[in-house]
């Protein structure tokens, strides 16, 4: 009974045409150049990989793009003892986009409440998780503008 369910399971997941979303040759026809980035180095460098996985080095249209981010993390409260235990953090992220000299300003802004963990290395991994989850996030939305942008 296990083999049928496992071979049924692998044939359904074999035969289901997961494709990503835009990966399409005919929306990938633009290249998308980082000209600038400011602010949190560690979140660009993260929207920075992701935006450059949606690049076309043979595009004709190339996107000059400018990133400023600004990464906040506040206490939302603290226990009896004066500990944080409940954090928010923002990531707000203005993107710049030229394109033929026709330039385009865009402005996303992210926001998790988190709890703090006892474990400092743990706590700096879901921080990081976050915010690599946040630069995903970011990309899809930019690419969605870009390809907007494309329409006209």
């Amino acid at each position: 009974m296990k083999n049928i369910i496992l071979v049924l399971l692998i044939l359904f997941l074999y035969s289901c045409g997961y494709s990503t979303v835009y990966k399409t040759k005919e929306i990938q026809d633009f290249q998308i150049t980082i000209t600038n980035m400011q602010g949190d180095n560690e979140f660009n460098n993260l929207i920075k990989n992701e935006l450059n996985l949606y690049s076309n080095k043979n595009a004709k249209k190339n996107y000059n793009i400018s990133i400023n981010s600004d990464y906040i993390k506040n206490i939302i409260s603290k226990d009896s003892s004066g500990v944080a235990s409940n954090y928010n953090l923002t990531l707000s992220t203005n993107i710049q986009v030229n394109l033929n000299n026709n330039i385009k300003t865009y402005k996303f802004k992210e926001s998790v409440n988190i709890k703090n963990n006892t474990d400092s290395f743990e706590q700096n991994n879901y921080e990081k998780n976050i915010k690599r989850n946040i630069a995903s996030i970011i990309r899809e939305k930019l690419i969605l503008k870009l390809l907007d942008i494309n329409d006209y």
